[in-house]
Order: structure tokens, then C-alpha cells, then sequence
């Protein structure tokens, strides 16, 4: 996305009409993208074929002993139809050619049964990565040199696009089966073996996508659902052509130049500005937004003759729930508008379990997957589609156990397409239910013969010799109790674990804390391997849960979660705790065996917003105790302890707020102390934090380069030394984290810093200070990383210099000048933000204006991309100074410091040899001195001599306290101790 936005501001800098650029000629004759070599084409129905020429060039196709013939229209477009073909696994040749003597001729082209294969990364997830596998080699070694049967297509050139695209490049694999659709194969495989023709699979699918993405403009339009209209009318708003369009990017573009305006008054009188509103109108969140998945990689196909449709999907939307229903019927009613088929039948599958640690929780719960395996099940009410339930299959998130759920799917096209109509293709489904006495009995369609128990344990364990590798299930004779799934409630709405008899089609339970039971849940906690009801046919039972004859849904339930007897709530597991658990309201270095500085007022701080940068809705207090010191805060405007945070310092796009708190001045102590902070909203509790063993002493900062240090010896103290170290991955980044090191902001996170005692060189030079004077010392140890050039190539550090310096100090070097443009460009209140701002409308206005039209007019990609793209504010920042300051730095001023020592490494010099590292050290020093607290904490840095740093200058103008520390070894550290002395 970046590439692209720099292309675009860059052109429009210049005054170059990035749109004007056309197409390169292409051969004479372009044929639509499943049209290649290996494909398969529809038997039984006509089948379409496209392509371009020349405007009023006659196109002849030949296939089968069909010739047919179409003239192109004035975009080029031709399209014809074969009459319906006959199978055929003998490879034969379909030549395309035209009146001006081009021609085409495709290769090894099969006829038989032909299905669309969408979803997201489970139906994207390779056979050689999954358990099916075993059964593509068995299958590779049944059918020998025969031509490959069974083929998958996938378009190769387009991803995304916020338009439908026709012109894209495509690929049909010829048999190397490792590579295909892991649940597309074993769907295929089932038809071929049950039909004995060749399969063709067009496989339009990709990982991290929502179901809204795979669903064309068409599908939204009809539905009268006000959840369906909302996102219509976002994709009106994307149109060019439309008055939606119009009234809302208009107001986008006025807004944004009055904030333009304001921020020059607020500026003048000394107040914070603010940034402009870059959420745009319409479905533009990103390059996976409603319909772009459809638009580049599924339309190219559209009109391919197809028998019909599988879909896997669903980790995109588990948070979703109960509107997955309506994604449903949009996606199957958009595929079959633009296929021109109001009978399409398609087949999904019901979200599996994902796996759980240590015992399985059977729990019943709403909300969230649940309801949206409910929205699948009840999308069931849409003709000519069926459900497989994937209730008995569990795994990682990309669970390996692909080859039943294929075969599933397969399972309803053999019964409704290919005429097997004794085929049992749905599991037992809920019916309705009655109660007698302290029982309640549950009768269930799709039963016939009657209910076992099985699992798909025994199949899927490779310590079972004769064990099928596949989630098969198998029988449990007398297995009544082992199903732990149902649970029975009664008035208090408390859910107890039931009892189960099976009597024929109906399963009668009991729970004895239940004297009359009022509701049913089976399942809804997930199943997996565990055992589980199925019919005769081994489909398993979809999960249900009712209460008084009514299907319980997260938005009918009272209570936000089920209550399960026996089942105590884990304390922040609910309610505003859970809700706001993530809250940063600590900085980094607060935490549990800190040490804060001695002999100096110490500030503590955290934040008053949500993770998600929200303010609290309600009344809001923090309330803060540390060693005999109690404050409370209200957040609001006014407060004495509450501070704005600027735009551009801080993850959030616009201005952040944070709570502050000094206290007086403590003697150093290795006396433990206590902080505890709490955020209240409304009175009621919404995160706590209890900082324990506390000591007070001398801190030190120390930036390192990644390298290695000389070993320094052992020094024997009797005070606490203790460090605190990255242990995320991460070490620089563009956008300032203001209250953590690591990506993630939940306290109890596994890549959290964490004081722990100290260890390598931060214990080294902490024993020799603990050793002079006796007191506690905490050093916060930041060494950069490496980073990752690529595959096969060594990781580099690229840590340089500027990468260590805050952006509003970039202007004070003048070789950092241009860097300080750049990322100001980004941050609010300054002339190069504003140029940015009115060149990024600009922007907007030419990709509307040309770029979206050509698109539209051409059905094609204008510049070639993969992956759509549209212009951002941060289209012309290359910098990447201040990257390592932002994650390893910024979170931790302005904490009260003894001293900073900075380890400078051989990437600091890499780039001039040193030439301007007097000008930039100096910037450096002086920038953490203005941001961290204390009272002129002692600046110490290396100063490398020429023989590795052949152009080295001096730093002058550092304010306070420096000391340079000559080092001839990057690895030399002794010389520190020195120069601590």
C-alpha cells in the first residue's frame, strides 16, 4: 500500500497525470483468465467463452467438433457459448482465432464437472499441509500416467480490487495435488470417484478475508436486511457515478480543509492541533473490505460454467455472530445474480472447533462463534444450498483434518446434483423438545434409525495403528456417558451438565440440580474429538441451545454470559473488567520489582483510555496509592492530573490523554513498597493494577547496539540489581508506543517487560554501581535488533543513529532536516502537514476523477497491481528516523533517570563513517535530556576512533553532564566502568 501511495504523491507533486498512462499492447487476442491450458470445461450445460480482440474482429472457437463464432464490441470484448459438451478425460485442444489471422490454441483441456471453491484461509490451505495428504498420494498412485482428473484453477494476477476486474492471468494445475485446495481436493476427489469424470475446481479464495469481501456489489443491493443496506450503501459511496458518492466525499473534503483552517487558529493561540479525519467514506477499511475479494479474484471467472459452489470461511467473522446469516444469503444471492443462475446451489460448512488448552470446557455459552454457527445454520432456509458441520473437527487455526469436512460438501452435491437421493448428507438437526417431570426429552430431524454416539478421536490419532489419519468418526457402543455436551436449566437460569439416554431419534436428559427444566444447550461449547451424538450415516449433531421454546442468542439472553454451575467466573473474565482488561493504565516500567529513582520527585503515569483509544462512557476516576501517597483523579477537563497527549505522540490517530502523578522525593530503600492503581468508571471497577516489591535507588537508561559484549567480572552487592529488557521482537516502528515496548498492551502479555534480576552487562555495571554506593539500581537495558532482509539473506542492523532520535528533535540537526520533513508531514500543526494534507485530498480527488473510471471502463487493473490500493496521508514518509525512539524509548520518558549511557554500534557509522555523528549525538543527548525526568541525568556515550569510525566528529553543545567513552572494540566495555567511576 505504501509503494503505491509514494508513487501516487509523487506524480501529483510533479504535476504528471498519473492516469494517463495506457495499457501496454497486449497479443492480439486476450482470453478470459480461466481460459488456459489443463482447464476443465462444464459438461451438460452451455459454457461460455470470452475474451478480447480489436473492436469488429470475428472470432472463431473450435472445441469438440463445435465451431463457434462472436465479433468483438467496441471495448474488444467478445463472448460465445458451446452447446453443452460430453464428458471427456482424453485430453483435446480448444483453438481461439480470429479474421485478422491470430490465433490461440489451449492444451490438454478435459470436460466433465466443474465447482467454485471460495472462502478464506481454510479453504486456501494446502493439501500437503493437512491430512489430506495421504489421500492425494493414494490417488496419485491409483491413476498412474493418466492424465490428471481432477484440476484446480486460481487467477494469478489480481487479489483485490475496489471494482470488478475481467482482465487477469490465471493458472490450472495439472496434478500436483500437494499443491491444491486441501478440502476443494477432497470434495473433488469424492465426485470423481462416485461420477468417474474429470473435476475441475476454480479456487477463489484467501487467507485473513471476511465473507462480506467474497460478495459481489449485486448481493447487497437486493437484501432488505438494514445490517446488509448499511454496507450497500458504503459501496455506493465508492462509486463515482452515484449521489452517495458525491455527498459524502464532499463532506469529506470541506472537513478536512476547515480542520486545516482551525488548526492554523489553534496553532497562533497556543493550543494542541488536530489531526484531519482519514477514515473515509464507503468500504475502503483496508484492501479486504466488502466485495475487493470478489471484484479481483472470483469475477474474472464469472460467466465460467460451473455445476455449483463450496465455501469455507469463518475466523474473520467469529465476533460477529448472528448476522453471518444474512452474509450467507448476500454471498449465495450476489454469486448467483452475476452468474446469471437464480438456482446455483452452494454447500458451506459450519465453523469448526477451535482446539482449547488442557481439558476440554463443554460449558454452553452464546454470543460471538456461537451465533454465527447458529446464523449458518439457519441460512439453511436458502434454496438448492446445504449445510456440513465441521462440530467434531478441531485443530489449530489452520486445523489439518480437511478431508472429512470436504468430503461432507461433497455429500450434498451427490444427493441434489448427481441424483444419489439416498444419500444422508445432514446431521441430526434440532426439532423441538418436551419437558416431563425433572426430564427433558429432545426430538431431532435428520435421525432416521436412530441416534449413536461416536467420535473422531480414534481416527485422527496416529498411536492407533489402524487408524484412518482422517476425522472419521467412530462408533462408541454404550456410549451414552461419555457426551458431555448437554446441559438443562431451570428458572434461576444456572446451566448443569445433563445426563443422556438415547431412545431411538430422541435423547432424553436429566440434570439432578434441575427440578424442572425450562432450557436445552448441547454443544454450543464446541465439540471437537470429543465424543459426540451422530445418525446412522456418522454426520454429527449441529449445536443448539433454547430456553422456554426459544433459540437463545446472545441479544435475547439477559445476562452477558451463561451461568454453568459449579463454574465460578475467573475474576476480570466479565463486565467491565473484561471489557476494558487491555487498558494500558500503567507505562512500561511500573510493574512488579521496579526500581524508581531515589532523591528526586518521581512521576508516575499510564493512560485514562481504552486500548482502543476510547474514552470511558460514564463518570471516570483513577485512583493512585504508592508508599503512604494516595490521590484520586477525576478524568476530565480541568483535572490537574490529567495531560493531552498530542497527535503523533501516540498509537492513536488523534489527541490521547494520560494521567500523571509526581510524589516528593524518597531516600533510596530496599525496603519494599506497593503501587496500586485503579480505574473506576461509574464506581464501578474497570482495571486494577498492583505494582508489589518495589525498591527505591539510582535508574539507568542504556541503548545498546544488537551485538555482543565482553564478559566483565563479577562484583558481589548487597542491594537489589535488577534490569529490565525487550522481550518483544519488535524495536522500532513508524508510530510512537507510548505505554509498552511490546505490540500488545495487555499487562500480563508473554512479551511484556518485566523487572527481573539483573544479568549480563546490565548486572555488571548495576554491581559496580550498587558496589560504590550501596544502594538499589534498576537498569532499563533497550537493545536494538536485527532485521530480517529476506529469505536466505543474513539479518542487518539498521539501527542507525536517527533511529534513536525524537521527530520534533530532527529539526535541530541540520543534516536530520530532511527526515524532520518527511515524518512532520504526518504530524499536526506544522506547514509540511498541512502541504501533505492538501496534497493527499488531491489524491483522493484524482483516484475518482481517473484512476476508479478507467478501472470501471477497462475491467482492469490500470497500474498493474496485485492488490488494490488507494491513496493515505503517510504516502510520501520514507524516513525511518525515529522508528527505535518510538518503541523502545518513548514509553519510558518522563521517568527520573541517575544517567543514560548510550552503546553506539557499527551500523551508526555505516552509512558517512561517523562524519556527522558529533552533530547527531549532540541532538540525541540533548532531545532525552529535555524528555526524560530528573535532575540532569549523566549523559555517557562511545566515541569509536578512526579505525572504526574513519570520520568521526565530536559532539558539542550537549547540555549538563557527558562523558565520551573512547572504545577501539565494539564489543569493549571495561573502559565503562572506568568512565563510571
Amino acid at each position: 500500500m505504501r509503494f503505491f501511495s509514494i508513487i501516487l504523491l509523487l506524480l501529483l507533486t510533479f504535476g504528471v497525470d498519473l492516469f494517463a498512462v495506457e495499457e501496454e499492447p497486449g497479443p492480439a487476442i486476450r482470453l478470459g483468465a480461466p481460459f488456459r491450458d489443463h482447464a476443465v470445461l462444464q459438461r451438460g450445460m452451455k459454457a461460455p467463452v470470452w475474451g478480447w480482440s480489436e473492436p469488429g474482429t470475428k472470432v472463431t472457437v473450435e472445441f469438440a467438433g463445435q465451431t463457434k463464432t462472436a465479433v468483438a464490441g467496441k471495448s474488444g470484448k467478445w463472448m460465445l457459448a458451446l452447446d453443452p459438451l460430453k464428458a471427456s478425460a482424453e485430453p483435446a485442444e480448444l483453438k481461439v482465432s480470429e479474421s485478422a489471422g491470430g490465433s490461440v490454441t489451449l492444451r490438454n483441456v478435459l470436460v466433465g464437472e466443474v465447482w467454485l471453491a471460495s472462502g478464506q484461509s481454510n479453504m486456501q490451505w494446502k493439501v500437503n499441509k493437512s491430512s489430506t495428504m495421504k489421500l492425494a498420494q493414494a490417488f496419485t498412485e491409483e491413476i498412474g500416467d493418466m492424465p490428471a482428473p481432477i484440476r484446480e484453477f486460481e487467477v494469478t494476477s489480481v487479489m483485490a480490487m475496489l471494482h470488478p476486474i475481467e482482465k487477469a492471468d490465471g493458472t490450472w494445475k495439472d496434478g500436483n495435488y500437494a499443491d491444491y485446495s486441501a478440502i476443494a481436493f477432497a470434495f473433488a476427489h469424492k465426485l470423481h470417484k462416485e461420477l468417474g469424470v474429470p473435476i475441475g475446481i476454480l479456487n477463489c479464495s484467501f487467507s485473513q478475508t471476511a465473507i462480506q469481501a467474497w460478495v459481489p456489489r449485486e448481493g447487497f443491493r437486493d437484501a432488505k436486511d438494514a445490517y446488509t443496506q448499511a454496507i450497500y450503501r458504503k459501496i455506493l459511496e465508492t462509486d463515482p457515478t452515484t449521489p452517495e458518492h458525491k455527498a459524502v466525499w464532499t463532506r469529506f473534503y470541506e472537513g478536512n480543509e476547515a480542520t486545516l483552517r482551525e488548526n492554523a487558529e489553534r496553532v497562533a493561540e497556543g493550543k494542541a492541533p488536530q489531526p484531519i479525519s482519514t477514515r473515509t467514506p464507503g468500504n475502503l477499511s483496508g484492501n479486504r473490505d466488502a466485495s475487493w475479494l470478489f471484484n479481483g479474484r472470483l469475477n474474472p471467472v464469472v460467466p465460467y460454467a460451473i455445476r455449483g459452489g463450496i465455501w469455507n470461511q469463518g475466523y474473520a467473522n467469529m465476533g460477529e455472530g448472528l448476522p453471518y446469516y444474512h452474509n450467507l444469503h448476500n454471498l449465495v444471492r450476489g454469486w448467483r445474480l452475476v452468474w446469471d443462475k437464480p438456482e446455483l446451489p452452494v454447500y458451506f460448512h459450519q465453523f469448526y472447533c477451535p482446539g482449547q488448552k488442557g481439558e476440554w470446557n463443554h460449558s454452553p455459552r452464546i454470543g460471538g462463534v456461537v451465533d454465527m454457527r447458529l446464523g449458518t445454520w439457519l441460512a439453511r432456509d436458502i434454496p438448492h444450498t446445504g449445510m456440513a458441520s465441521q462440530i467434531d473437527v478441531t485443530g489449530g487455526i489452520h486445523y489439518t483434518s480437511k478431508t472429512v469436512p470436504g468430503q461432507r460438501l461433497a455429500l450434498h452435491a451427490l444427493k441434489n446434483q448427481y441424483g444419489q437421493k439416498e444419500l444422508v448428507a445432514d446431521g441430526p438437526s434440532f426439532k423441538d423438545y418436551e419437558v416431563r417431570g425433572d426430564r427433558l426429552i429432545v426430538k431431532f430431524d435428520q435421525a432416521e434409525g436412530g441416534l449413536v454416539v461416536g467420535s473422531t478421536a480414534y481416527n485422527t490419532d496416529r498411536r492407533n495403528k489402524d487408524a484412518t489419519g482422517f476425522a472419521d468418526p467412530k462408533v462408541i457402543p454404550d456410549g451414552e456417558n461419555q457426551v458431555k455436551g448437554f446441559y438443562l436449566t431451570g428458572a434461576d437460569r444456572v446451566w448443569h451438565r445433563a445426563s443422556v439416554k438415547l431412545n431411538g431419534e430422541t435423547v432424553v436428559l436429566h440434570a439432578p440440580g434441575v427440578k424442572q427444566p425450562r432450557g436445552v444447550s448441547y454443544g454450543t461449547g464446541g465439540i471437537g474429538f470429543q465424543p459426540n451424538l451422530y445418525n446412522r450415516a456418522l454426520l454429527p449433531m449441529a449445536p443448539f441451545i433454547y430456553y422456554d421454546q426459544k433459540r437463545v442468542t446472545a441479544e435475547s439472553w439477559p445476562e452477558e454470559k451463561l451461568k454453568v454451575a459449579g463454574v465460578v467466573p475467573a475474576a476480570g473474565s466479565e463486565g467491565l473488567l473484561y471489557e476494558w482488561r487491555k487498558m494500558p493504565l500503567l507505562s512500561t516500567q511500573f510493574r512488579e520489582n521496579a526500581v524508581l529513582q531515589a532523591d528526586q520527585p518521581i512521576t508516575f503515569w499510564g493512560s485514562v483510555l481504552h486500548d482502543y483509544g476510547v474514552e470511558p462512557e460514564g463518570e471516570a476516576v483513577v485512583e493512585f496509592s504508592f508508599a503512604g501517597i494516595k490521590k484520586r483523579i477525576p478524568v476530565k477537563a480541568g483535572s490537574p492530573h490529567i495531560y493531552e497527549i498530542a497527535p503523533g505522540d501516540s498509537r492513536y490517530p488523534g489527541a490521547a490523554k494520560e494521567w500523571r502523578v509526581t510524589v516528593p522525593a524518597m531516600k533510596a530503600s530496599a525496603e519494599p513498597k506497593t503501587l496500586t492503581v485503579r480505574f473506576f468508571i461509574d464506581g464501578e471497577l474497570a482495571h486494577e493494577r498492583i505494582c508489589r516489591n518495589i525498591v527505591v535507588g539510582d535508574v539507568w537508561f542504556v541503548a545498546s547496539h544488537p551485538g555482543n559484549f565482553e564478559e566483565l567480572p563479577d562484583v558481589e552487592v548487597q542491594a537489589p540489581v535488577r534490569m529490565m529488557t525487550r522481550k518483544a521482537k519488535r524495536f522500532s516502528h513508524p508510530t510512537p508506543s507510548r505505554y509498552t515496548v511490546c505490540v500488545s498492551r495487555t499487562p500480563l502479555n508473554r512479551f511484556a517487560c518485566v523487572w527481573t534480576d539483573a544479568t549480563g552487562l546490565p548486572a555488571a555495571l548495576g554491581n559496580f554501581i550498587a558496589a560504590k554506593t550501596g544502594r538499589p539500581v534498576g537498569v532499563i537495558f533497550m537493545k536494538s535488533g536485527m532485521t530480517s532482509m529476506g529469505r536466505g539473506v543474513p539479518s542487518k542492523d539498521l539501527s542507525t543513529l536517527k533511529s534513536w532520535i525524537p521527530v520534533n528533535a530532527l529539526k535541530d540537526a541540520p543534516s536530520l532536516f530532511a527526515d524532520y520533513k518527511d515524518l512532520a508531514a504526518v504530524r499536526p500543526g506544522n506547514s509540511h502537514y498541512a502541504a501533505n494534507v492538501r496534497q493527499y485530498l488531491d489524491a483522493w480527488r484524482s483516484y475518482w476523477n481517473d484512476y476508479i473510471p478507467k478501472m470501471v471502463t477497462n475491467r482492469s487493473v490500470p497500474d498493474g497491481l496485485v492488490w488494490g490500493n488507494y491513496p493515505t496521508l503517510t504516502a510520501g514518509v520514507t524516513s525511518q528516523a525515529s522508528e527505535v525512539y518510538n518503541t523502545m524509548v518513548h514509553s519510558f520518558t518522563p521517568t527520573q533517570l541517575k544517567g543514560i549511557l548510550f552503546l553506539a554500534g557499527p551500523a551508526t557509522f555505516a552509512e558517512d563513517g561517523g562524519a556527522r555523528y558529533g552533530e547527531q549525538m549532540t541532538t540525541l543527548a540533548n532531545s532525552w535530556k529535555k524528555h526524560f525526568g530528573g535532575k540532569d541525568p549523566h549523559f555517557l556515550y562511545t566515541l569509536p576512533d578512526k579505525s572504526l569510525a574513519p570520520k568521526i566528529t565530536q559532539p558539542k553543545g550537549i547540555r549538563g553532564r557527558s562523558t565520551a567513552i573512547p572504545t577501539r572494540d565494539w564489543t569493549e566495555v571495561s573502559n565503562l566502568l572506568d568512565a563510571l567511576k
